[in-house]
């Protein structure tokens, strides 16, 4: 323990010894534990986690700081500053027991039981109570989002209805252009397959406006596009020959 560069108490441990004395810990007395760890060959060894466990005699609570590595002197090295008194000391005053706890993925864990040491709170500082209260919370009103208002059933009749202008344009297009079915009895394998692919295309165009989405529909794009050119030049050339 430090107190301004003084140092008021200072005790060296060595696995597995204890304290035999119960220091007082104070906000202005610093508690400073430093120590490096070996292997049975008298090595050094690195921790994968140095923790320092403070646990409240009486209450049996638990606060765990971390220990930091010095390079330097090899060593690990935890120290209870003012900031950290105050967050955790100073509301919980008494006794506490001190232990480190270290693992080693190499070495396995070690729990070492260092003795007590006595948490001294400020004069003027309370202890705070935790309580915990059971029962019913308050009830909970969801509020869904309202419905949509959706226009009169004749708007979406109109446009439904636009849909099929096209099909009625290319229809009257076909007429005015003076096209004609009489000849496909000429080649009918060509032509059905023909005008099959057609009726495939249609089929894609609806199901791609209906629910699939734009990229499978290119690809069966794709897949009918070499058949349908084929088919309709085997039809269209049959016809002329004839």
């Amino acid at each position: 323990m430090e107190r301004t560069g003084d140092k008021l108490f200072e005790k060296a441990l060595e696995y597995p010894a204890t304290l035999d004395t119960v220091p007082k810990i104070k906000a202005t007395t610093p508690l400073i534990i430093t120590f490096d760890s070996q292997t049975v060959n008298d090595t050094s060894l690195v921790l994968d986690q140095a923790l320092v466990s403070f646990q409240h005699v009486d209450t049996k609570n638990e606060v765990a700081l971390p220990a930091r590595a010095v390079k330097s002197t090899e060593s690990y090295k935890m120290d209870v500053s003012r900031k950290n008194f105050r967050l955790h000391f100073s509301s919980a005053p008494g006794v506490y027991n001190v232990a480190l706890v270290l693992g080693s993925f190499k070495q396995g864990g070690l729990f070492y039981d260092l003795g007590n040491v006595e948490m001294v709170a400020p004069k003027g500082t309370k202890e705070k109570k935790h309580e915990v209260a059971y029962g019913p919370k308050p009830e909970i009103h969801h509020r869904f989002a309202e419905p949509q208002k959706m226009p009169n059933i004749l708007v979406s009749l109109f446009f439904t209805g636009l849909v099929v202008v096209p099909f009625i344009g290319l229809l009257g297009g076909w007429a005015y252009l003076g096209v004609n079915a009489d000849k496909l009895q000429m080649e009918p394998v060509g032509s059905v397959v023909f005008m099959g692919l057609i009726a495939a295309y249609i089929t894609l165009a609806i199901a791609y406006w209906i629910g699939v989405k734009l990229f499978p529909t290119l690809t069966y794009a794709l897949v009918l596009a070499l058949p349908t050119y084929l088919t309709g030049q085997y039809a269209l050339s049959k016809r002329i020959e004839k």
